[in-house]
């Protein structure tokens, strides 16, 4: 591991553990490269207060980098109270998803930096919630098939609105089909609801999952795991591992958890087993978003396809439950399948040509170090 990989998690560890750094584990810290890696992770707040609260100087774009932060969670929230009012007078059932709720188990306000907030609600309602976003001086991205909804305002304010959990292929979708009978009301709200502290979890760490075996994720996942798990001290671990081995993710799960403990827990990631180091290297090298290149791996493994020419067969002619979910209209008129090949392959060629380019040159590297 680079020092700065390493110096930003022990930084990390002190964030979230409300130590004050020592001095001498960083003292040959680049600032600089520190700052990159940590916009990599969207963790530049929480290390900015770290290196703080150890009293070292920090130049003016960490400092905005926090207070941007600081200011963003206060705005969301404000802005996603009007937006939870405005459905509870509509009779909309919703509930608040992932990171709006993990901020604030974090030690400080803006010590865990937003991107966006996902909202799921009822889908019957869609047509009235545009409107609504779009009176109130929302930018609205349409979803594409079956992602959320993306509505945007100036300055800050960036809302995904979801109408299921998971999409495409894979036991999660099916899990949460009937998403309600997991819920539980929200005592301030009739139409508000809720996870239990165990359903959170399951949902969070499903999540994750499925960006890790994807594009990858960060280190912040690592963090949310880890915090959640702090806070939530008696949780029914029965329950959790049942419903992990349900959707094939116990192993996964368990390894993460452990993995966020020897490193947030203790700092002990001098003790880290040979497959703990790999794993790490992977959420290191994936940034918050994960990589273009972790995604056509893990494509490539998931199509078990083990030649150039294999892989590009798959990706022209992918499954029926691609279909489903992404062109239901071919799906339920299968005769006319010709014709959606036909169509997504001119829609490639002309829209995303340079995208399909660089996906080609990813497979032919991984084919030749394979």
């Amino acid at each position: 591991m680079k020092k700065t990989g390493y110096y930003m998690l022990y930084l990390a560890y002190c964030a979230v553990n409300e130590i004050k750094p020592d001095l001498s584990k960083i003292s040959e810290i680049d600032m600089e490269e520190l700052y990159n890696i940590s916009q990599f992770h969207n963790i530049t707040s929480m290390i900015c207060m770290a290196l703080e609260s150890g009293g070292i100087k920090v130049s003016q774009k960490w400092i905005e980098a926090k207070y941007k932060a600081i200011r963003k969670n206060i705005l969301l929230d404000t802005e996603r109270e009007k937006i939870f009012e405005f459905m509870d007078k509509n009779g909309i059932w919703h509930m608040q998803l992932k990171g709006a709720i993990l901020k604030d188990m974090y030690p400080r306000i803006g010590m865990r930096q937003m991107s966006d907030n996902d909202i799921l609600y009822d889908s019957s309602f869609q047509q009235q919630l545009n409107e609504y976003m779009k009176q109130n001086g929302y930018t609205y991205e349409k979803a594409e098939r079956t992602y959320p909804d993306v509505y945007m305002k100036p300055p800050v304010y960036n809302y995904e609105m979801h109408t299921s959990l998971f999409t495409y292929k894979n036991k999660f979708y099916d899990y949460y089909i009937d998403i309600k009978s997991k819920l539980i009301k929200d005592n301030n709200s009739p139409y508000e609801y809720n996870f239990t502290d165990e359903d959170f979890y399951i949902y969070i760490t499903a999540h994750e999952y499925k960006h890790y075996s994807n594009n990858g994720t960060g280190i912040r996942s690592l963090l949310d795991c880890f915090v959640y798990i702090k806070e939530k001290k008696n949780l029914n671990w029965d329950y959790i591992n049942g419903e992990f081995k349900k959707l094939g993710i116990q192993d996964f799960e368990y390894k993460t958890r452990i993995l966020a403990e020897k490193i947030f827990k203790d700092f002990s990631i001098d003790k880290l087993s040979d497959d703990e180091k790999e794993m790490l290297k992977y959420y290191l090298y994936s940034g918050t978003y994960g990589t273009f290149n972790n995604s056509i791996k893990n494509r490539k493994q998931n199509m078990n396809a083990d030649t150039k020419s294999k892989y590009i067969l798959k990706r022209i002619f992918p499954d029926m439950e691609f279909y489903r979910i992404y062109y239901p209209f071919f799906y339920r008129h299968k005769i006319l399948l010709p014709i959606g090949w036909t169509y997504r392959l001119i829609r490639a060629l002309i829209f995303r040509r340079k995208k399909i380019i660089n996906e080609m040159k990813v497979v032919e590297n991984l084919m030749n170090s394979d």
